[in-house]
This record gives C-alpha cells, structure tokens and sequence, in this order.
C-alpha cells in the first residue's frame, strides 16, 4: 500500500478506531495476568489509534508502555500523556535488542506479504526479552470475509486486507523460537451476547468456543522470545 494511500484510509478511520474496545489489549493483560510474567517495559508496533496501548498503561502503571507507528498523527494528546511515543518504522525500530518485555501488533503485517511479514516479526523479536505477541485477521471467519466484502464495495479500502490461518501464521515464526500458543480469539457471537444478552454469556461462550475457527475475528500467536 503507498504512502498517500494510507494516509487517506489513516485519516478516515482513525476516530472510529479510537473509540472502540481495546481488545487485543485485553488479551495481552490477559495474557500477563495468568503467566505471572513481570513486565517492565511494553511495546505496540503499528499503533495506529493508540487505543491498546493506553489500555495496558493505565493499568500496568509500573510499566514503561511505548507506541510506535511510522504516522505522526497516532500520537494525539492521549497517546503523548500516557504512553512514550516513537514515529519509526516497524521494519527497522530504533531500539537495542531485548529492549521490551513485551512486543505486540494487531493487524500490522495484514498489509503485506509473506516475506514482509517475516521481517517485521523477526525485528519485533529482535527487540523483545520475553514474549511476541501478533495479532492478524482469520482466513476462516466467512462472517467477517462478506461484511468486509460489503464495505469494500461502499468504498472502505481498509478491508482490503490479508487474512491468516494458525498454519500461515506458524510458518512466518522463525524456526528458532518457542510458539507458546496460537489461538482463535474475539468470538463474534460472544461479543453480541455481551452487548445484547450478557445474562447469556457463560452457556453462549461454551457453545460458540466449540466454533472458534469459524467466528472468530482474529487469529493470536505468542512466541517466546529468549
């Protein structure tokens, strides 16, 4: 995607982007919560609204959270008071090795391909003393694929973008590192009953776990990265 091009797409979605939940920042506190791991220092590659990163600063106060994204316009007030703000590339960060405990991004690598992917990965390990964490779209969530179908039709070019299954996203991990989990996450029919029916939540999520490939949105791996 050229430079104009997402400038363009930056420009009309990042407002509807920063009110939404932050949930893969959820995932990640998660994530943290149930591994006991002590983190000093968190990293959010291609932040873009911003909103995951001041999520996890707000409640991990101990921690130095750092945003990175190569547009100047991600770091609005919010995102400079609550987290420490870089406008870099996330294919050569300007960081030293192991420089954060955690590294994340949610949907950074859907824009490129396979050897692209690669890199990005392999620099956000570079820079990662503990866990890598990439989020990216779910090639099997056929709900998803016809909405977003739907919107690119109505002229949103930001659903033009690549989606992963587990077996894609393992092959980009270097053969070198530890996969800690791969999983299917954000639910689309949890996330309805929590909005409409949240009394339903614990019988729904049993059932719709049990159909996770097909609605969920997302596909997560963690790497260990040491």
């Amino acid at each position: 995607m050229k430079s104009h091009q997402w400038g363009q797409l930056f420009d009309a979605n990042i407002e509807t982007y920063r009110g939404a939940r932050p949930k893969r920042a959820e995932y990640v506190l998660d994530f943290i919560r149930s591994s006991g791991c002590d983190v000093h220092s968190i990293l959010e590659m291609g932040a873009f609204s911003g909103k995951d990163i001041r999520y996890l600063a707000k409640r991990l106060k101990e921690s130095l959270c750092c945003s990175l994204d190569r547009e100047q316009a991600v770091f609005d007030r919010a995102a400079r008071d609550a987290t420490s703000c870089v406008v870099a590339d996330a294919f050569r960060m300007p960081f030293c090795d192991k420089a954060f405990g955690i590294t994340f991004h949610s949907g950074l690598i859907v824009v490129f391909d396979d050897r692209q992917s690669r890199a990005i990965i392999e620099e956000q390990l570079r820079v990662t003393s503990g866990y890598a964490i990439v989020f990216a779209h779910n090639r099997w969530n056929f709900i998803d694929i016809m909405v977003s179908a739907i919107r690119r039709a109505r002229g949103n070019s930001l659903f033009r973008y690549r989606r992963f299954s587990k077996g894609l996203l393992r092959q980009l991990v270097p053969a070198h590192v530890d996969i800690v989990r791969i999983d299917y996450v954000d639910n689309m029919l949890v996330n309805v009953t929590r909005r409409r029916a949240p009394w339903l939540l614990k019988p729904v999520s049993r059932i719709a776990g049990l159909m996770d490939m097909l609605l969920c949105n997302e596909v997560v791996v963690i790497v260990r990265a040491s």
